[in-house]
Formats: C-alpha cells, structure tokens, sequence
C-alpha cells in the first residue's frame, strides 16, 4: 500500500483497550467508509505489552458486540517503528501519550489521548473551517493527513471544560462492570470522531 495513512492505537498491555479501539476502528471503517479500506491501516500495541498474548475474554466479547473482529489479535510491545511510522498515534490516556513521545519527540504533533482527539476534532469543526479547495485536491491519505493537522492547531484552544480530556479506564482484571465503562468510552469518543468525519466529508463535498 503505497499511500496508507496508519493509525496506532496505544495502551499498557496490547490486550484490552488499544485491541479494542484497532478492532472497532477497523470495523467503523469498514462498515461506514468502505472507501477507506484500502487507504487506512489500524494498528495497536503496548507501552508494557504482553507481548504474545490474546485478549482477555470480557475484552474480546464486548469488542465483538460492538463490530470488532478480536479473534488472532497478539499482542505487541510499542517500538520507534510503530510511532515513527503512524500518522496518527490515538493513545488510551495522558500516560500512554507521553511514553508514545519520549520514543519520537516529533511525534507529539499527531499524538492524543482519544479523547483528547475527539474534543480536537469538535472544536475545529465549530471555529476553524477546512479548506475545501486545497482538501479536495488531496488524495484520501493526505487528506486525513490534514484532518489530523487541523485537529492538533487547536491545542491550547478547548475550552476549560475540555482541556484535559479523561483517560480510558484501564479494565484489566478487574470487574465486568470496568470492563463494559472502558469499552463505552472508546466507543462514545469515536461516536463523536466519527460524527465529525461525517460533517466534514458534508462540508467539502466527498
């Protein structure tokens, strides 16, 4: 794939929360964008992975309920390679965000929490219109590619209330009750990404 824009998911293990956000990523893309599918590459490892492990059966069952495919899924520790490689680094929480950076420095320009991202994306919607010619000329890699940059120019602008956007809850052996609020946080920060994709491919016409 000669022009794919990458997406890393980033978490502690590899097994629960960036598993479950590459699945229901992938799934999204599939389902809603089929035109993407042969642009966007979804991955996932971890900051401490355990490297070669599945997902945990709560992880995996609620990943599957919402569209994901967990089956295969192994996971991998985090390496320069990973990040330098990605377009976009969505990390499960503020920790995670900041491992990501200390291996690539640059890449502090397209990594966020997923949250973070989400209220990026929102805000540049409502007060800083894209481009539509210059978008439109783009091919579809770089056209997220832009999306991403236009997301991080917002940094420092949130309001109060968003300005430190919540981390993912860390499930990992704790209750079924942990597990299902992890997974609806992923899944309501990419309902509110995934809404603004919507608005934005309705602004430049794609």
């Amino acid at each position: 794939m000669s022009d794919a824009f990458r997406i890393l998911a980033v978490c502690t293990g590899n097994i629960c929360r960036s598993a479950q956000a590459e699945q229901l990523i992938r799934a999204r893309i599939t389902k809603d964008f089929p035109g993407l599918g042969s642009t966007v590459v979804v991955e996932s490892a971890g900051t401490g992975a355990l490297v070669g492990s599945g997902m945990p059966t709560e992880a995996a069952a609620l990943s599957t309920k919402h569209g994901g495919a967990p089956a295969g899924h192994t996971a991998r520790q985090l390496t320069a390679e990973h990040v330098r490689a990605a377009d976009l680094v969505l990390a499960m929480s503020a920790e995670h965000r900041s491992a990501v950076v200390r291996l690539i420095p640059r890449a502090s320009r397209n990594t966020f929490t997923l949250n973070e991202f989400a209220a990026l994306l929102e805000n540049a919607l409502q007060n800083h219109p894209a481009p539509q010619s210059e978008f439109m000329s783009l091919t579809a890699a770089d056209r997220l590619r832009s999306v991403v940059k236009w997301a991080s120019a917002r940094r420092g602008y949130l309001p109060l209330e968003d300005a430190a956007p919540a981390d993912i809850v860390d499930p990992y052996r704790r209750s079924e009750e942990i597990y299902a609020e992890s997974a609806r946080q992923i899944i309501e920060a990419l309902d509110r990404t995934q809404r603004v994709a919507v608005s934005l491919a309705k602004q430049v016409g794609a």
